[in-house]
């Protein structure tokens, strides 16, 4: 299949049997020098796929927004926190371009980006964060979405640029999630390779800034809902919480799997809990009282879009717990 950069759809076909090599070529291809590689956009879009994994829809689609907000976040903080450049050669790249003229056009930093004052992309004001999404989705869905589709040979998803939206490959899917952690590793020591080549620092741990590229810093708005209509204990322990300040907001699934910051993956812990469970599973006994708790917020939050009624269901989170035991995660932490 030629380059298909330029294609305004394509469609996977669904009666071709994929066996498990066929799934490993995928991958292999899009890591190597048959996937041409002079930006690193499409080890970003792979990390927003896999970021989105759970957001999919009952057909198994994304919206080119669900992934390239993603995409906008990671780059933000690469770009302009992390100061790592994306292209080979002398080109800086369009999304450097979008993401430096929307930095200069914020009011209170009057264009010196040599402040060393970077705020998170979260911070943004909800009109920025959207001009910045939606220049980077123009620029993405031009040149990313159908080059990936092509280097894949068509198995990875269907694609519109007309509809907006990615459909991914069941069979695809399943692998995915079933190797999520190994394609997410494989695609930043890529991703890493490619930033050493292309930065003239080599004392950058690229691999951590790629990790943390989109964290969110600031929990504060989960932790006051969380707070003031929901939970006054600590979910493990069941220690009073006196105040919001001083409780932690803990990813139920472990952030370092999910990559995500939803409402239904947050409880509120006492710090003991919180520091204690850091990167492993809760206890399995406690799947269930998640599971309630979120039936509380859908009936009270239904149109919040921290919760996204759209992609939750009850089976979200003890599928998520199954896959992330499959993946690795299979630390299950007890609180005593």
């Amino acid at each position: 299949m030629s380059s298909g950069w330029d294609l305004s759809e394509g469609h996977y076909d669904p009666r071709r049997i994929l066996t498990e090599e066929d799934l490993n070529d995928i991958f292999s291809c899009l890591f190597s020098n048959k996937s041409k590689n002079t930006t690193s956009y499409k080890f970003g879009f792979l990390k927003s796929i896999l970021d989105n994994l759970y957001n999919v829809d009952i057909n198994l689609s994304l919206s080119f927004n669900a992934i390239f907000s993603k995409f906008a976040e990671s780059y933000w903080n690469l770009v302009l926190v992390h100061k790592l450049k994306q292209c080979r050669g002398a080109s800086s790249g369009k999304i450097y371009d979008i993401l430096h003229e929307a930095w200069n056009n914020l009011p209170e930093n009057k264009g010196r980006l040599e402040n060393n004052n970077v705020i998170p992309f979260e911070s943004l004001s909800a009109e920025v964060q959207v001009k910045i999404i939606s220049n980077v989705t123009k620029e993405c869905s031009k040149y990313v979405v159908g080059a990936i589709y092509s280097d894949s040979k068509g198995n990875f998803y269907s694609f519109s640029k007309k509809s907006k939206t990615i459909t991914l490959n069941p069979v695809v899917y399943q692998y995915l999630l079933r190797h999520k952690t190994m394609i997410e590793k494989v695609n930043y020591f890529e991703w890493a390779k490619f930033l050493h080549d292309v930065n003239e620092s080599s004392s950058n741990d690229y691999l951590e800034s790629l990790d943390y590229s989109t964290k969110r810093n600031n929990l504060d708005a989960y932790r006051k809902i969380l707070f003031e209509e929901f939970e006054h204990r600590c979910f493990y322990c069941g220690a009073p919480l006196m105040d919001d300040r001083n409780t932690h907001v803990d990813h139920f699934i472990p952030w370092s799997f999910v990559k995500d910051d939803k409402l239904w993956n947050f409880v509120l812990a006492c710090s003991r809990c919180n520091e204690s469970k850091n990167n492993k599973l809760p206890p399995r006994d406690k799947i269930e009282k998640i599971v309630d708790r979120n039936r509380i917020i859908l009936d009270r939050r239904a149109s919040d879009s921290l919760i996204d009624t759209r992609t939750y269901t009850d089976e979200t989170i003890p599928h998520l717990y199954k896959v992330a035991a499959i993946n690795g995660f299979n630390f299950v932490w007890n609180c005593v």
